[in-house]
């Protein structure tokens, strides 16, 4: 767990002073346990999206930080690196005042908005193709990432949060000048509430002309997750329009035989709360830029998944059986 430089607002150490504990175990008359992780949902054509995160504060109602933890090393964090049930704390076990706290606020090292001087060291950089690129997160330094909660802290327990990036609706260039913005789409969620979606993909599903994803590696294919058991998939635009944009997306891993032959696909959607979802796959994920609004087709959509906490649910996404002739 790394050190952390704990700044405490008057109120709170006030607070803190009155419960009297004794540092080994939380004074269930005011104080709680949290934890705060980070997790992706992943992005095509990219090899690694590196992020420093330097602090963390939760914000109350005022948008004021109630609980900041500086943290003495900076965590270097390849998002790509958490996807399905992977994760880590960038807080763990940290004892705050009992409450609900409504916004968490991550600061992060990043290049300047400008783009200009940049460190021979980047920060926060995008890998394509071998070649570290610089990644911008406008307000990282100052302001932060704002995310909504609310994050809620019982006496005496310990609660668990994750903060899931959508790296597909995040990330966008920035003109032609070798930048990349981040502008993270994101989802804070209670680990004690949270189930996973695991299955198999029917390599059939990618014999299919309009395919334009590798039938070997599954790059280019994934898995897009809509809140809702009815929802009509849409591509990842973060746009305003009447499509719905999935909640999260999952690549999909290769299964191979003992002579290395590929026999399938696997998936893995961590981190979802306890409700009901549509998932899609789609061996068009290459073609959606995230930003706009791109015709990608889906091989097999499945309605009414039902997630239930702490528990994994599989849904295997099969190619349709071919037609049969009627005479």
């Amino acid at each position: 767990m790394p050190t952390l430089k704990r700044l405490i607002p008057l109120t709170a150490a006030c607070a803190l002073a009155a419960c009297g504990g004794d540092g080994g175990s939380a004074d269930i008359t005011g104080t709680g346990f949290v934890s705060l992780g980070v997790t992706d949902a992943p992005v095509d054509e990219a090899e690694a999206v590196v992020v420093t995160f330097t602090e963390v504060q939760l914000l109350g109602d005022d948008d004021a930080p109630r609980e900041t933890f500086v943290l003495d090393t900076p965590q270097q964090i390849d998002l790509l690196a958490l996807q399905g049930n992977n994760s880590t704390f960038l807080i763990e076990g940290e004892e705050v005042p009992v409450g609900e706290y409504q916004q968490v606020r991550l600061l992060i090292d990043s290049v300047p908005p400008s783009c200009n001087s940049i460190p021979g060291e980047l920060p926060s950089y995008i890998t394509i193709d071998g070649v570290d690129y610089p990644l911008v997160v406008p307000s990282g330094e100052q302001s932060g990432l704002k995310f909504q909660g609310p994050i809620t802290v019982a006496a005496g327990q310990s609660a668990a949060y994750t903060v899931d990036f959508d790296l597909r609706q995040s990330i966008a260039e920035r003109g032609a000048n070798d930048c990349y913005n981040l502008r993270p789409v994101v989802r804070v969620v209670d680990n004690a509430e949270v189930g996973t979606l695991t299955g198999t993909i029917d390599p059939a599903l990618f014999t299919d002309a309009s395919c334009t994803a590798d039938p070997v590696t599954g790059e280019g294919a994934a898995v897009y997750v809509y809140t809702g058991g009815s929802t009509v998939p849409d591509d990842a635009d973060s746009s305003t329009d009447d499509d719905v944009d999935p909640l999260t997306t999952a690549l999909v891993t290769p299964i191979t035989d003992m002579d290395d032959n590929v026999t399938g696909f696997s998936y893995e959607v961590g981190f979802l709360l306890a409700e009901t979802y549509t998932a899609a796959f789609t061996c068009q994920a290459g073609n959606d830029l995230g930003e706009q609004d791109d015709d990608i087709t889906f091989g097999d959509i499945e309605n009414d998944i039902v997630i239930q906490a702490d528990t994994v649910t599989t849904i295997n996404f099969e190619a349709a059986p071919p037609a049969t002739e009627t005479e």
